[in-house]
C-alpha cells in the first residue's frame, strides 16, 4: 500500500470514528420541570403562556413536563377546525419509552364518538342553510365535551386499558378540555410514570430519552355528493369563511369562498379548507427527563 493510500485510509477512519462519536452523543432538549401543582382542569394559570413549543403546521401551542411522579402535556388551540377534529374526532398523546418513535404507549381522550361521527356526516350533507343562517357550534361543541368523561389507554401497566373513566380514576391519570369565554381550546392531561413506567423518577433518569406524538385524528369525509351546498355551509360555519389550517401559514385573512361571487368559485375555496378536516395532524418529538 502506498503512502498516500495509507493516509486516505486514516483520514477515512477517524472521519468514520467522528461520526460514529456525535451519533453517541447527540444532544437532546430537556422537558421543563413542573415545579407548580398542577390542577388538571382546562385551565393554565399554573402554565408558562404562551406554551413552550409551537408546532407551526398544526398550529397547537403546547408544553410537555414532568416531576417526579408524573408526565404532563397542555395544549392551546385557537383554529376552528382543529378545535372541530379534536372535540368529535378524538385525540392522541403517544409514548415510546425507548426513544424509537414506535409509540407502543397511547392516551386518548377525548375519544372519538361514533354518534357524532355520524352527526358531522349528516351536518356536511344537509341542504344549503338561508343566507346569514349557522349553527351554533360552540353551544355543540360545549355539549360535546361536557360528554367526554372517559379515556381510552392502549399499553399501559395491567389493569390499565381499554376505555377508563377520568373521574376520580384510581391510577391517578386525569384529563380535561375547556374552552374560554374567547373561544381559545385549552387541553390538560396527567399521567402517573407508575401507570407505564416507574413508580417515580431518580436522577439517572435524566440520561432517558423518550420520544412523544400529538396525534388529532381527522374526521371521515362525506360521501361524494352534487351541488356542494353542506361544504359551503361548513365551511362558513366552521371558519369564517375560508383559510382552513393552512390559511395561517400565508396570512390566510378572510380566505376562500364566501367573499366571491358564482358557485363554483365559492366552491372549490371551501373544499380546500374543508379537506384540513379530513387530515390527521401530528407533532413528534424526542426529549430527556428533567430532574430536581
Amino acid at each position: 500500500m502506498t503512502k498516500k493510500a495509507k493516509i486516505k485510509r486514516i483520514l477515512f477512519v477517524v472521519l468514520a470514528l467522528g461520526v460514529f462519536t456525535s451519533c453517541l452523543h447527540k444532544m437532546y432538549d430537556a422537558l421543563d420541570w413542573q415545579s407548580k401543582k398542577v390542577t388538571v382542569d382546562g385551565k393554565i394559570p399554573e402554565w408558562s403562556n404562551p406554551l413552550r413549543f409551537y408546532d407551526y403546521k398544526s398550529k397547537i401551542n403546547y408544553a410537555i413536563t414532568n416531576d417526579r411522579k408524573n408526565l404532563y402535556l397542555a395544549m392551546k388551540i385557537s383554529d376552528e377546525v382543529l378545535k372541530a377534529k379534536i372535540i368529535r374526532g378524538g385525540m392522541e398523546f403517544r409514548i415510546d419509552t425507548l426513544g424509537k418513535k414506535s409509540f407502543p404507549i397511547a392516551f386518548i381522550f377525548p375519544i372519538a364518538n361514533q354518534m357524532v361521527i355520524e352527526q358531522h356526516k349528516r351536518m356536511e350533507v344537509q341542504p344549503e342553510r338561508k343566507a346569514g343562517e349557522k349553527p351554533d357550534r360552540s353551544v355543540m361543541n360545549q355539549k360535546l365535551l361536557g360528554q367526554a368523561k372517559e379515556a381510552h389507554l392502549i399499553g399501559f401497566k395491567p389493569p390499565l386499558g381499554g376505555n377508563q373513566s377520568l373521574i376520580n380514576n384510581p391510577s391517578g391519570i386525569s384529563a380535561a378540555i375547556n374552552i374560554d369565554s374567547l373561544g381559545i381550546m385549552y387541553y390538560e392531561a396527567a399521567i402517573p410514570f407508575s401507570t407505564f413506567y416507574k413508580k417515580e423518577l431518580t436522577a439517572s433518569d435524566t440520561n432517558k430519552v423518550f420520544s412523544y406524538e400529538i396525534k388529532v385524528n381527522a374526521l371521515p369525509a362525506p360521501p361524494e355528493h352534487k351541488g356542494g351546498g353542506g361544504e359551503r355551509e361548513m365551511g362558513s360555519g366552521m371558519h369564517g369563511g375560508g383559510g382552513g389550517m393552512g390559511g395561517g401559514h400565508h396570512g390566510g385573512g378572510m380566505g376562500g369562498g364566501g367573499m366571491h361571487s358564482g358557485g363554483h368559485g365559492s366552491n372549490g375555496a371551501n373544499t380546500s379548507a374543508n379537506s384540513e378536516l379530513y387530515e390527521s395532524n401530528k407533532i413528534t418529538t424526542t426529549l430527556k427527563f428533567s430532574y430536581k
